[in-house]
């Protein structure tokens, strides 16, 4: 095991991620450097981006899966590289909200029903 991948393990443990997030964390950054086929604390900003276009548009994983992804290198440089995690700063990969058009007046009125309805 390397050094790098036994801190990241450690700070898991340290911030209490259960044990299936670490191997979920664990398996994406591991895949990460077998993608570019080197240690993840040398992928430049600019290769992260890429294997997250590569993930979403190529290999076409989950929204689930993506979002593991993220957290999972994120969660490195951040907390094990204490490096700033600027790359994909504003990347939302939530589930897209399908908004509401209600005004609050009109919820507010449909909401308050009359007890005898209860």
């Amino acid at each position: 095991m390397t050094p790098l991948r036994q801190r990241m393990i450690d700070d898991m443990q340290l911030r209490g991620l259960s044990a299936r997030t670490q191997e979920a964390y664990v398996r994406a950054v591991r895949q990460l450097a077998q993608h570019y086929r080197r240690s993840p604390d040398r992928i430049t900003e600019e290769e992260l981006r890429q294997y997250f276009l590569y993930l979403a548009n190529e290999k076409k994983v989950a929204r689930a899966t993506a979002t593991i992804t993220l957290c999972a290198v994120r969660f490195l440089y951040e907390q094990s590289l204490h490096r700033p995690w600027t790359t994909l700063r504003k990347a939302q990969m939530r589930p897209r909200s399908i908004g509401c058009s209600w005004s609050s007046r009109w919820a507010r009125a449909s909401l308050s029903v009359p007890d005898h309805w209860r």
